[in-house]
């Protein structure tokens, strides 16, 4: 019982940690568009885009929640590649559509610069952890929308904190 509950404190602590540590959208510099779009949909070992048609634009409504947006030509642009939704590695998904892994990368473009183009990945895995339970405890198993839900939030948080690590070293992104 006692290594139950010392679990349930590291994982509270952890996911307090995570809560306080997130970049605040003050952090972050404005951005004047987000496009999102996929390069799996060409390939012939995956049924993604058959069973997800909605990733592009509900993962972008996501990220326009957590980064602060302008209507300034100026800003930089971010362009998000999805590149992979698989299932334990599996590309081709089961009839459900279910997925646990989700992964692409965030392009940074800034129209006042002739830089180069910046650029992070982002991976994000649900993986199964083996946590038990008090005796009598029903646990209720979250449906696919639920889970497709979650990936597309965890994806976009992942988002807003790596565009707010970019380019630490002082070269701005920003105006």
């Amino acid at each position: 019982m006692f290594n139950n509950m010392k679990k349930f404190g590291l994982a509270a602590g952890v996911s307090l940690f995570a809560l306080t540590s997130s970049v605040t959208a003050a952090e972050l510099p404005l951005i004047s568009e987000i496009d999102v779009g996929t390069t799996y949909a060409a390939a012939t070992d995956t049924n993604a885009a058959e069973k997800f048609p909605e990733i592009t634009t509900d993962l972008q409504a996501a990220i326009a929640e957590r980064v602060p947006t302008s209507t300034d030509a100026g800003d930089p642009r971010i362009k998000v590649d999805i590149r992979k939704i698989s299932l334990n590695g599996n590309m081709m998904l089961n009839e459900a559509g279910e997925f646990n892994e989700l992964e692409g990368v965030v392009s940074i473009m800034d129209p006042t610069t002739s830089s180069s183009n910046r650029s992070f990945p982002v991976s994000i895995a649900a993986l199964a952890a083996d946590t038990p339970v008090p005796e009598g405890t029903y646990v209720i198993q979250p449906s696919t929308e639920d889970f497709y839900d979650v990936m597309i939030a965890a994806f976009a948080d992942r988002v807003a904190i790596e565009l707010g690590n970019v380019n630490t070293s002082g070269d701005t992104v920003t105006k």
